[in-house]
C-alpha cells in the first residue's frame, strides 16, 4: 500500500530542507546540494511557502520533524531532550545491517560526538564492515535525524558527505554541534 506523502520545505542555516512524511512517519529529509551557498547560522528556519504549513497541520510526524529541525538549528543540544519524530523508511529492510547501523548511529552517537566508519561497524557487530557502513550512510534517507554527518574517516577527516558535494555542510554541522 502506497503512503500518502505530505511535504514541507524549509529554509535553514544550511539551505533548503525538504521533508516528506506520511501519517506513520518521516520518509525522507533532503538537504539541498550547496552549489553557491555557504552555511550561515544567522539564517532562521522558516517555511519556504504557505503550502508547507498546511501540510504540517495535516500530518503529525511531519509537524514533529519540523519542530525537531527548528530546535536543532536554534540550539543543537536542545534536541537531546526531544524524541526523534517517527520514521517510516521503506528503502531497506528492518533487521538488515543498514537498519542496524542507522539505528546505532541515531541512538548511540550523541550531539558533539563523531565516530569513524570502523567504530560504527564495531558497534553494529562487524568490525570488518567499515565499507558497508559507508553504504549505509549513502542509504540514509533522513540526515540530521539519523546523523550521518557525525561519521568521519579513521584519521578524523570528514570523508565524502553527499558524495563529497556536502563536505562544507558536514563541517558546519559538526561545528554547530560543538558550539552548543
Amino acid at each position: 500500500m502506497e503512503c500518502k506523502l505530505f511535504v514541507a520545505r524549509l529554509m535553514s542555516p544550511i539551505g533548503q530542507i525538504t521533508i516528506e512524511s506520511c501519517t506513520r512517519g518521516v520518509h525522507r529529509v533532503d538537504l539541498q546540494e550547496p552549489k553557491d551557498f555557504l552555511p550561515d547560522g544567522r539564517h532562521k528556519v522558516a517555511f519556504v511557502d504557505g503550502v508547507a504549513e498546511e501540510q504540517v497541520n495535516k500530518c503529525e510526524p511531519l509537524a514533529k520533524c519540523v519542530d525537531w529541525i527548528k530546535a536543532y538549528f536554534k540550539d543543537a543540544s536542545s534536541v537531546r531532550d526531544l524524541s526523534l519524530p517517527p520514521l517510516h523508511i521503506t528503502k531497506y529492510k528492518e533487521g538488515s545491517f543498514t537498519a542496524a547501523v542507522l539505528h546505532n548511529l541515531a541512538t548511540k552517537v550523541d550531539i558533539g560526538e563523531t565516530v569513524s566508519y570502523g567504530q560504527l561497524a564495531t558497534m553494529t557487530g562487524n568490525a570488518r564492515a567499515s565499507r558497508a557502513v559507508g553504504g549505509a550512510m549513502r542509504a540514509n534517507q533522513t540526515p540530521l535525524l539519523v546523523p550521518c554527518h557525525r561519521v568521519v574517516n579513521s584519521n578524523g577527516s570528514v570523508g565524502n558527505f553527499m558524495s563529497g558535494k556536502g563536505n562544507v555542510l558536514k563541517k558546519w554541522l559538526l561545528e554547530h554541534e560543538a558550539t552548543t
